[in-house]
């Protein structure tokens, strides 16, 4: 079950790029702020399937660089949905100023990464090897300002608001803009609701971390979990990387 659950991960991962490359080669997508908000969304999701699968296999130990610097984009991933909906509802003339206290949370996480990224050839070294060995580690670590848990809460505690502010905004649009294209309304309830499915498996998966911690290693590793999650981010993924393809149809 284990080479299940990274094969399709990969999956996710080919069709989250797919979709990502599919909105920026296509002119009508690049220059739409609501989908380039989608990729960095799309990309920082990607990114951290693929550090969790090269901590899961242990490849990490080989590219010690490459660990943690995803935290700040994690930050992203919430806001930058809630802003996609909305802008595919309400396309804006411009973006307004205030849209830059969104990544308030990115700067943090760039702060929390320094100690990490300053740290020594040797010791980064030393960090993945016991990363490998107790994938706990990854929740436990000194290399941070804020205990690394913390991330997890604080990142899944926001995704938790802008999911209910982006249901909030469909919502809204079906009792008082009835005029909205079905198809569009159509579209934007299952991304939501698939996206919805996603992290819900992310918090259940998280919060039994937090509160059993002493199997924090089990749970990390355990592919009947693991395959869940896995299942939702490839259905997730597929579905976004048909909507340039069904957009351009209609």
């Amino acid at each position: 079950m284990h080479d299940l659950v990274v094969g399709l991960a990969i999956l996710g991962i080919a069709f989250s790029a797919l979709g990502i490359i599919l909105r920026i080669v296509d002119k009508r997508f690049r220059k739409d702020v609501a989908d380039t908000l989608l990729n960095v969304a799309l990309f920082a999701i990607m990114w951290h399937v693929f550090i969790y699968l090269m901590i899961l296999t242990g490849h990490i130990q080989h590219l010690p660089n490459l660990y943690n610097k995803g935290i700040p984009l994690y930050y992203l991933i919430a806001p930058c949905l809630y802003l996609y909906v909305r802008y595919r509802l309400h396309p804006p003339k411009r973006l307004p100023a205030r849209i830059y206290l969104h990544a308030f949370p990115f700067a943090f996480g760039v702060v929390d990464i320094l100690p990490y990224a300053f740290a020594s050839s040797v010791e980064k070294e030393a960090l993945m090897h016991r990363l490998v060995d107790n994938i706990s580690t990854g929740f436990e670590h000194e290399y941070g300002f804020v205990p690394q848990h913390w991330h997890y809460i604080i990142k899944l505690s926001l995704a938790f608001v802008y999911l209910m502010l982006q249901w909030r905004t469909l919502f809204r649009l079906d009792r008082e803009e009835a005029g909205t294209p079905g198809r569009v309304v159509t579209e934007l309830y299952s991304f939501t609701s698939l996206y919805t499915l996603f992290l819900v498996l992310q918090v259940g998966m998280v919060f039994n971390i937090v509160f059993n911690r002493v199997q924090s290693t089990y749970i990390l590793q355990d592919s009947a979990q693991l395959i869940w999650v896995s299942c939702a981010y490839l259905v997730f993924s597929a579905w976004i990387c048909l909507g340039p393809l069904l957009r351009r149809t209609k």
